[in-house]
């Protein structure tokens, strides 16, 4: 150490900082690649990664097995970094700041932000329930709103027409959107329509797209019914799947596309507790299609 690094060393000692790290030789390693650690371990940090009891945006696949894994706590297969999911949660607290920004303009809460909201109310020391946080929920024309952060292929098939004025969402979606309606309607607000904003994954605003339709509460009645269905399937008064993993295939499932991108999809072999091969094996032993009501 030289004499005028030694006295930049006093001057911050002095100052009340702490000196300088050595720096480590040698060229720097990829940036790309340290992000890419410190990104999964903040994803693995994040509540939403930790928590077990499941939401709106999980109670609506078609696939019941899906859902089933889930409500068993089955390690989900490895997947790297949810780059897309994190995107999207960056996204959620732009609209969440621009509408709050809106409220103070117009001087009134038009629009309820990021409210927790019951969708069921479980058993205490039985059941935990259904909660969820809704994105927004417009007061002025009892609207839910509910933000997707998409790419082309997303807004090509949520603007290609199916029906006259009528726009294709995955039903998932739309289950998560009533679901979302049924916990403001329990929270005293009048709901009157249910809306799916897809906002573009590009350079221009103007790509985006929105669904809308009028609240039917039954679609969430369904969702809520088919959660505690399936609780009841694969627990110790139904399939028993914590002591019986071989009847997994008995759950049934709903083979297709969205198969390509399930938390459980793993290659070869039937259903069991490690994953399921989805759309590669679409057969159910007919010895257990009894079990299945």
């Amino acid at each position: 150490m030289n004499a005028s690094q030694v006295e930049f060393t006093q001057l911050l000692t002095n100052m009340g900082a702490a000196p300088a790290a050595p720096q480590p030789a040698g060229s720097p390693p990829s940036t790309v690649d340290e992000m890419r650690a410190v990104l999964t371990a903040l994803d693995a940090s994040r509540p939403r990664s930790r928590q077990t009891a499941l939401g709106p945006s999980e109670l609506g696949t078609p696939c019941q097995r899906q859902l089933a894994y889930k409500l068993a706590g089955v390690p989900r297969q490895p997947t790297g970094i949810p780059w897309a999911p994190m995107q999207g949660t960056a996204m959620h607290r732009l609209m969440e700041e621009a509408l709050r920004h809106h409220n103070a303009q117009l001087g009134r809460e038009r629009w309820v932000i990021e409210e927790r909201l019951t969708i069921h109310p479980g058993i205490p020391d039985i059941d935990p329930g259904i909660y969820g946080h809704g994105d927004a929920f417009d007061t002025d024309y009892g609207m839910v709103i509910d933000w997707k952060y998409v790419g082309v292929t997303t807004l090509r098939e949520v603007k290609r027409q199916t029906v006259p004025n009528e726009k294709r969402v995955k039903p998932e979606y739309r289950v998560q959107a009533h679901l979302y309606g049924y916990g403001h309607a329990r929270a005293g607000r009048k709901v009157r329509y249910v809306r799916l904003v897809f906002l573009a994954r590009s350079h221009d605003y103007n790509d985006s797209a929105e669904w809308t339709e009028e609240y039917r509460p039954e679609i969430a009645i369904w969702a809520i019914d088919r959660y505690y269905a399936t609780k009841d399937l694969i627990g110790p008064n139904g399939l028993n799947l914590a002591a019986n993993p071989g009847l997994w295939a008995a759950v049934p499932a709903a083979p297709g596309r969205a198969c390509d991108w399930c938390p459980f999809r793993r290659v070869g072999g039937p259903a069991d507790a490690t994953g399921c091969p989805g759309n590669a094996d679409q057969k159910i032993d007919k010895q257990l299609h009894g079990l299945i009501a």
